[in-house]
């Protein structure tokens, strides 16, 4: 792939993704999985525009199909094209942030909704993650409020490290979201009859609001900088959560 033909989105906004039909060959399954362990090592260390789409497809690293591979094939592409990209950090504003977001039943096959965070300090993202929840939710502001519960934790261990590192100097960790339901739920103590189902560990975020530690924030969806961690962008809203990575792009 060292001389393909580079492209700027790594996954298309319109594909869908279904595990094969039919039995990949061992040397198939082997070829996938090394590409794919190339590149989570990758998204980890510095490049989280390329997390939803190699989250995405480890999911068929088991028995990857032609598809799959043009998939993947797409994401070396990409890279080859955006090689130059870096994250950029600056020594002034060390105020720390984090935005989580879920795409509702976004994966076809198991009507499973996808989480996703990503969380700042200063303007560069620090922490990121996007992963396929455990259970099924009923409705958009389930989703949401599940992956709250996943991001909270996630803002609480980086509390302690920078509260560690000596320089956690905040009063409250904001966490933004687009989805009011799932705010509204955030602060209100009282079990409503759509939502008693929801089990009592993604309650957490109650307690951390109550504690004062965490401050649940509205944010309209154009300004949400997890977005492109729950599903694929087409070009131009893919251009603007670069942006919000901090990431320096060529026109």
């Amino acid at each position: 792939m060292i001389n393909c033909y580079p492209i700027y989105t790594p996954m298309d906004s319109k594909l869908k993704i279904v595990p094969n039909t039919e039995i990949a060959t061992k040397e198939d399954i082997r070829l996938f999985q090394g590409i794919i362990g190339s590149l989570l090592y990758i998204v980890l260390g510095t490049r989280p525009d390329i997390a939803y789409s190699t989250i995405k497809l480890a999911r068929y690293a088991s028995n990857p199909s032609k598809e799959h591979f043009t998939a993947i094939k797409k994401i070396l592409r990409y890279l080859k094209g955006t090689i130059d990209y870096s994250i950029t950090y600056t020594k002034s504003n060390k105020y720390i942030s984090g935005y989580y977001d879920s795409d509702y039943a976004g994966d076809i096959y198991t009507a499973k909704s996808t989480t996703g965070y990503i969380f700042y300090l200063g303007d560069g993202p620090i922490s990121w993650k996007s992963k396929l929840q455990s259970i099924v939710a009923q409705s958009t502001t389930e989703a949401e409020y599940i992956a709250i519960n996943t991001a909270s934790r996630e803002a609480i261990y980086i509390i302690a490290l920078v509260k560690e590192l000596g320089f956690y100097k905040q009063d409250k960790f904001p966490l933004y979201t687009d989805n009011n339901g799932a705010l509204q739920l955030g602060y209100n103590p009282i079990f409503h009859e759509r939502t008693k189902h929801i089990a009592v560990k993604y309650h957490y975020i109650r307690n951390l609001i109550l504690e004062g530690i965490i401050d649940l924030i509205y944010i309209p969806t154009k300004n949400q900088k997890a977005d492109g961690l729950t599903k694929p962008l087409d070009k131009i809203k893919y251009k603007e959560y670069l942006k919000h990575l901090s990431f320096l792009i060529k026109d």
